[in-house]
């Protein structure tokens, strides 16, 4: 049996995740204000802006990204006392689909290409 063309597989994941990465720019560019400025009270925001706006373009996905982790989390944060319970609900269902969606599928494409990179290394 010969193997798969493993060329079209990794343009079949990276083309997507090349596709995801641009969004990701934009929304990263667009998005991270808006989610922090309806979290106006929160102390987790706050140090996050304090440690990351001097970075750029990457400390805002730096924000955006723990902000993302925060709403897949929001137990957890707000038993640790980093952002209250009004302020992740407070969120705009669209903006939370939004992040959690672009993240987790870059995410996805992301092991995707390392299973791939992994399973030409075996068959070598």
């Amino acid at each position: 049996m010969s193997p798969p063309p493993l060329g079209l597989i990794g343009l079949f994941i990276g083309a997507p995740l090349t596709l995801i990465t641009i969004w990701l720019f934009y929304m990263v560019h667009i998005y991270t204000e808006k989610a922090e400025a309806l979290m106006p009270n929160s102390r987790f925001v706050e140090a996050n802006i304090g440690v990351f706006s001097q970075a750029g373009l990457m400390g805002k996905a730096m924000r955006n990204g723990f902000l993302t982790v925060v709403l897949l989390t929001p137990t957890l944060t707000v038993k640790r006392g980093f952002v209250s319970v009004a302020n992740v609900r407070k969120l705009p269902k669209g903006l939370r689909q939004k992040l959690v969606v672009t993240w987790g599928s870059s995410t996805f494409f992301f092991f995707a290409l390392i299973a791939l990179n992994m399973y030409r290394r075996y068959i070598e």
